[in-house]
């Protein structure tokens, strides 16, 4: 390797992400010079090098490289970094890259959340990758959290595989306010997790009342309706002693007994015969004699 030790490139490493690009980026070798200048080649699948379209610098000196075509690279990509100075020469670095290695998975497509009575289920779909991969080559990542909730006491985050058909089936949270879930991917061999997706909101937007307040309100409005209740019996037991009811006239002929308008002769008669006893007075008249001279 011709050049002076510790003037090559350090701390090459390269992304790829959204599936069509790749940001690569290195250090100035230590004892390299205050002229320096380094330059990025990839090998193309029919071994043509080609030169970094769009280099990233610091004060001027090359130190990254961003891809926007990467339909020439390999699964295996071959990288080199040379560079010049007019002080001295300058090492060169190369590096071959497993791409599939290096690439970070988007969050995944089309999340959506169901609900029922007792558990959630959640539903997306595989990213869009530089090449198609398996489900199974995918693990996901979801973290569950109560909505606008911004203690640091959070659950744990909920790992999934892939071969599980992007889906994952929890118990619906206790509380009835509206929560949400993002998910982000990795590679199923390696956790080098991509971006976390937006928010999925699911649950109520109602504000969630404890039980406490719940059983505060039930104590409550037993004690208001008791208290009612005690007033107005007093207030009648009052009204009934100022006022007591005044007698009502018995009406005999709406009385609701029952009448016998016929009476058996017979029983009348009967019943005469034993109860009442008749009593015959003979008036007989005397008549005085005359007297005999």
């Amino acid at each position: 390797m011709t050049g002076r030790e510790g003037t090559a490139a350090r701390n090459f490493s390269c992304v790829i992400y959204d599936a069509d690009f790749m940001n690569c980026s290195w250090a100035k070798g230590r004892a390299a010079p205050d002229d320096v200048q380094y330059f990025l080649y990839t090998r193309s699948k029919k071994r043509i090098e080609r030169e970094c379209p769009h280099y990233l610098k610091d004060s001027g000196t090359h130190v990254g490289c961003h891809l926007r075509d990467l339909l020439g690279l390999t699964s295996y990509s071959y990288f080199l970094v040379n560079g010049s100075s007019q002080e001295t020469g300058i090492q060169f670095f190369d590096s071959l890259l497993l791409l599939k290695e290096i690439e970070r998975y988007n969050a995944p497509d089309n999340i959506t959340v169901h609900c029922n009575e007792s558990h959630c289920l959640v539903r997306w779909e595989q990213p869009r990758t530089r090449q198609p991969r398996s489900n199974r080559e995918f693990q996901y990542q979801l973290d569950v959290q109560r909505w606008h909730d911004t203690s640091s006491n959070r659950g744990q985050l909920i790992v999934v595989f892939g071969d599980s058909g992007n889906r994952y089936n929890f118990p619906k949270p206790g509380s009835k306010a509206k929560h949400t879930v993002k998910i982000r991917t990795a590679d199923a061999r390696k956790a080098h997790w991509g971006a976390w997706s937006q928010p999925v909101e699911f649950g109520s937007e109602e504000p969630e009342s404890s039980l406490v307040h719940v059983y505060i309100l039930v104590v409550l409005g037993t004690l208001v309706c008791g208290l009612t209740l005690s007033c107005l019996f007093k207030r009648f037991v009052r009204t009934h002693r100022l006022f007591p009811p005044v007698p009502q006239i018995k009406d005999k002929l709406n009385d609701n007994h029952p009448v016998d308008h016929e009476i058996l002769w017979e029983k009348f008669t009967h019943e005469m015969g034993k109860d009442d006893k008749e009593e015959v007075l003979i008036v007989e008249k005397v008549s005085e004699a005359p007297a005999k001279l």
